[in-house]
């Protein structure tokens, strides 16, 4: 008698037929969001809000679209572009090391960090007309106003970073004899740089800021200077489209960041 034939034909793939669902919360949010701009359009359309200071969500679509096909709205991003980028880069390469030398350094700490203390509670308003009276009205002075707004976040954070390093680790780079540029390139700078890459995220949110106020009560070109343009004629629609665009921005700004630190600290985890 034979035996009975057992069938391994493995079965059919899960994966056939499926689509990609968004997660729960990103559905959540998208619905939140289609609901309250549905709510503001329908309010505008039967007259519960007055559309001349609040203007609707389709008119701002129209806006968005009428600055991008003009060309006016990527004229002055390329402007506020450049001088944001500037500023910031300078910023991380001058407040990375300066921070972790105050870290690291007593005396260069006790110099520098109550100038760096009073630049941080100074609001970037009260800054902007010594910097537009030191270097004019022009690109200059935007990207001195990133650096400044950033690079005082960088460093400190940079300096947090090395004054949280396991004295333990420093103590054994000494018991064998490491260098200066032993101990802050295998023992300091990688136990501070997920602080580090912090204080760039929080630095770059102060330098978006920095650039649009520049620009805003400084400046002749740039997103802020068009948003200011719109603000002074109560022209509400091209208004909130560039206030949602400098929004987007820097969260885009940040988030890469964010994904720059995660790659850059993949050992810890």
């Amino acid at each position: 008698m034979r035996p009975s034939r057992v069938d391994v034909t493995p079965p059919p793939s899960r994966a056939v037929g499926l689509r990609w669902v968004p997660p729960i919360r990103a559905r959540f949010v998208l619905g939140s969001v289609v609901v309250v701009l549905a709510l503001w359009q329908l309010a505008a359309s039967i007259g519960v809000v007055d559309v001349q200071f609040t203007s609707t969500p389709v008119a701002i679509v129209q806006a968005g679209g009428d600055l991008l096909s003009s060309g006016e709205l990527w004229e002055n991003a390329q402007t506020t572009l450049v001088e944001f980028f500037t500023g910031f880069l300078l910023a991380v390469v001058v407040g990375v090391p300066v921070g972790m030398l105050m870290g690291w350094k007593l005396r260069i700490r006790q110099t520098l960090e109550p100038a760096l203390v009073a630049l941080y509670v100074t609001p970037s308003l009260a800054l902007l007309p010594l910097v537009v009276l030191a270097l004019g009205i022009g690109e200059a002075s935007k990207i001195a106003m990133v650096f400044i707004e950033a690079v005082i976040t960088i460093a400190v954070n940079a300096m947090a970073g090395i004054r949280e390093t396991d004295p333990k680790l420093v103590q054994a780079a000494r018991a064998f004899c490491a260098g200066g540029g032993a101990m802050f390139g295998k023992i300091l700078f990688p136990s501070a740089l997920p602080t580090i890459m912090a204080g760039l995220r929080l630095g770059a949110g102060r330098g978006v800021i920095a650039v649009i106020v520049a620009e805003l009560y400084g400046g002749t070109d740039g997103v802020g200077q068009l948003i200011s343009t719109y603000g002074q004629n109560f022209d509400v629609a091209p208004l909130l489209f560039l206030t949602l665009v400098v929004g987007i921005f820097g969260y885009v700004v940040t988030a890469l960041l964010r994904v720059l630190g995660t790659a850059a600290t993949a050992w810890e985890r």
